[in-house]
């Protein structure tokens, strides 16, 4: 295993930790350890260029351990109240059509690179920061003002212009004649 891969694997295992911590009610060790997980997320990308360790199965960890990570923060925010239920719909949403797009390439035997575009990076750095400012507010009691708002609101938005990015991959990639089995 090497330091990227590990990296990934602490990030997963911060998952569960995360989870518990979160309804157990101590807000401020759940926000310690999404930080300390985000912090593993960007150290796995340096520690995979400077090292120059770059695996196919981190390739596919990474995204999934981000995505894991930022949809269970968001489900228990949203149940909770912290942010808008709508949001949570909208990750779903557009997590759902990558992998149904996903599905339908490989079964047409399109091939295709998967890769997060700019904006997709966008939309993962905002729901972060809206996760930890949703994390901050809760462990100091504070109601959710104009800030988180307006963090909701943009990381909505990169979301949804992410997604109209890997649509219009998706439809030029189907435009493509299938590869030959």
């Amino acid at each position: 295993m090497n330091v990227p891969n590990f990296l990934t694997g602490l990030r997963l295992v911060a998952v569960p930790v995360f989870v518990i911590l979160y309804l157990q009610g101590d807000l401020a060790a759940a926000l310690a350890v999404f930080v300390g997980a985000m912090v593993t997320d960007w150290l796995d990308g340096v520690a995979a260029r400077m090292l120059k360790q770059f695996t196919a199965i981190g390739a596919i960890l990474d995204p999934i351990a981000d995505k894991v990570l930022g949809i269970s923060a968001v489900v228990l925010l949203c149940l909770s109240g912290r942010l808008p239920m709508w949001l949570l719909w909208l990750m779903v949403f557009r997590e759902v059509c990558i992998f149904s797009a996903i599905g339908i390439l490989t079964r047409t035997c399109r091939a295709y690179a998967i890769r997060p575009t700019r904006f997709g990076k966008y939309a993962t750095a905002f729901v972060a920061v809206t996760i930890i400012f949703a994390l901050l507010q809760g462990a100091r009691g504070v109601p959710a003002g104009p800030i988180l708002i307006s963090l909701t609101l943009i990381s909505a938005l990169c979301i949804v212009v992410s997604w109209a990015q890997y649509l219009a991959m998706f439809i030029g990639l189907m435009r493509r004649a299938p590869q030959p089995a």
